[in-house]
């Protein structure tokens, strides 16, 4: 039921092209590593991202796409430059 929804929601954006701002944003946590002399440098962090829920769709059917367009040899070789 919620998942039917779900992808509901994302055809509708997919027919629209626009997939609205709030499944864009993220938020950041830095989280300090232990056992550090200094937290001076950048290494001495460890940033973590939380996406919406939502915004995860967009990225995961984008990934499959990809994959499935590269194994059914949809692109061409020379094509795959930009391509995970």
């Amino acid at each position: 039921m919620c998942l039917k929804k779900i992808i509901n929601i994302a055809d509708v954006c997919f027919e629209l092209g626009y997939w609205p701002l709030h499944f864009k944003v993220s938020t950041y946590i830095i989280i300090l590593k232990p056992n550090k002399d200094s937290y001076d440098s950048f290494k001495a962090f460890r940033p973590i991202v939380f996406l919406n829920t939502l915004g995860k769709v967009k990225k995961v059917i984008g990934k499959r796409l990809q994959f499935h367009s590269i194994s059914n040899n949809f692109i061409h070789l020379s094509q795959l430059g930009g391509l995970k």
